[in-house]
């Protein structure tokens, strides 16, 4: 595969259909999920390539993603309200896989980056909390997070996770059960 004119191709589309803001989001990720895989010894390029796809449908209205929800028969719980923040994910890896023929480490990557999944590999786990650190104006438990990112992966999804849950519960909101699971896997 030609790293170089994939990543060209993928940039130009993300420009042209996303926000500025999302762009560069993308961009962040794609280099702090390099920066990763090379501490974890993992592709690099692939690495890149998930951070840079990972939201390619998260600015997608309810037509596109009623769209990619059928044509690849996707499960229909992501017709639901409360699933409209998450549901870019699952259409992304397969976004991602059709227009870039992406191998199905790199879909799982994007599929997996916004709950989890249970188990995840360690490219799903780059990915995951790339786009959770990957920011320019980073708060203390982001930044403990990202701390935790280049010591031990699984204790800084762990501290993410439990945060991210008790700031939810504050909230008077619920974790989803995915990543649920995920936590308590973590936490054995």
């Amino acid at each position: 595969m030609d790293f170089t004119n994939l990543i060209t191709r993928i940039k130009n589309d993300l420009k042209n259909n996303l926000s500025d803001f999302r762009y560069e989001h993308c961009l962040l990720v794609a280099d702090e999920a390099k920066k990763l895989a090379h501490h974890y010894h993992i592709d690099e390029n692939n690495a890149y390539i998930a951070g840079l796809v990972h939201d390619i449908a998260k600015e997608f209205d309810d037509k596109e993603n009623a769209y990619w929800i059928e044509k690849y028969h996707l499960s229909s719980d992501l017709y639901k309200p409360e699933f409209k923040k998450i549901i870019h994910a699952n259409i992304g890896a397969v976004v991602a896989k059709e227009l870039y023929s992406l191998d199905d480490d790199i879909c799982n990557a994007v599929c997996y980056h916004t709950i989890g999944n249970v188990p995840m590999s360690l490219l799903d786990k780059i990915v995951f909390i790339s786009d959770k650190i990957a920011r320019k104006n980073r708060s203390p438990i982001i930044e403990q997070t990202a701390s935790l990112a280049y010591q031990d992966i699984d204790k800084a999804m762990l501290f993410f996770i439990e945060n991210e849950k008790s700031y939810l519960e504050s909230r008077g909101e619920s974790m989803h059960p995915t990543t649920l699971k995920l936590l308590d896997c973590l936490k054995k």
